[in-house]
Parts: C-alpha cells; structure tokens; sequence
C-alpha cells in the first residue's frame, strides 16, 4: 500500500514537469519511471551536472539525491563554485559529495543536521520533486553563470 501512495505522489509530481519548462532549463530527460527522477542540466558554458532522485517512499522520506556526470558516473568532487548546496565532503551514509538542502535526504540524515526533520517541510511549498529539482537548478545556475 505504501509503495502505491509513493509511486501516486511520485507521479503527480512529475506529471508536472512540462516539455517547454525542459527545454527552457535546457535539461536532458533521462528517467521519470518510479522512483526514479534523473534529470542533466545542461549548460553553454559549464561541464552539465546530473541529479538523480531515489524517491523511494515518497513523501513519507525525501528523496535521495546523487551527484552525477553527464555519462552517469558519480562525482568525486561538488560542482565548482556552487556554494553550499552541494558539499564536496563525503557524506557518512554514502562516502561521496552530496546535496546540502532541505528536502534531500542525505541532508535530513545528516548528523549536523538531525534536528531539521522532513516532516517539518514536507508538503511546504517548493519541497515537490519539481520544487527540489528547481532548487537545485537555480544554485547550480548561479554558480556556473
């Protein structure tokens, strides 16, 4: 029953994201099919930086957000020049650079973190899947320009 309520919110969510909004954003769609949201960033001038979002369980857990190339490989190192929304340290679940943002989970589980529990902004505007995606979006955008 639980996966069911997730996959239902998972594409509710995703229904949302229009054709004309990726290629405004000049994103590549690699996946929408439960539970994962994988999505590239694309860029003029900038190496493009691809977030793929485990949604297992949501909304009930915030998704688990990898930091990846193009081409699929993980990170070894945050984006250049993005601030603290993607932090180069290895995070103590996964042992690689992460996303540092509420509504991720590698944030929520994070021991400096621990306080600032999902279920406080779960359901809050900007904390859907499009929400987080855009969130993440932006921070990359300002930083590479």
């Amino acid at each position: 029953m639980l996966e069911q309520l997730s996959r239902a919110k998972f594409e509710g969510d995703v229904g949302r994201l229009s054709a004309r909004t990726v290629a405004h954003r000049a994103w590549t769609v690699v996946s929408t099919e439960y539970p994962i949201l994988d999505i590239v960033f694309g860029h003029t001038k900038a190496e493009p930086l691809r977030i793929r979002m485990l949604c297992d369980q949501w909304n009930d857990l915030p998704p688990s957000i990898e930091l990846l190339s193009a081409s699929g490989a993980y990170l070894r190192s945050a984006p250049p020049n993005v601030g603290s929304i993607f932090n180069g340290s290895a995070h103590p679940s996964t042992g690689r650079p992460f996303v540092c943002m509420r509504g991720s989970r590698e944030f929520h589980t994070h021991p400096s973190h621990l306080g600032e529990r999902w279920d406080g902004y779960r359901g809050k505007p900007g904390m859907d899947l499009l929400g987080i995606l855009e969130q993440l979006w932006r921070g990359w955008k300002r930083a590479v320009g």
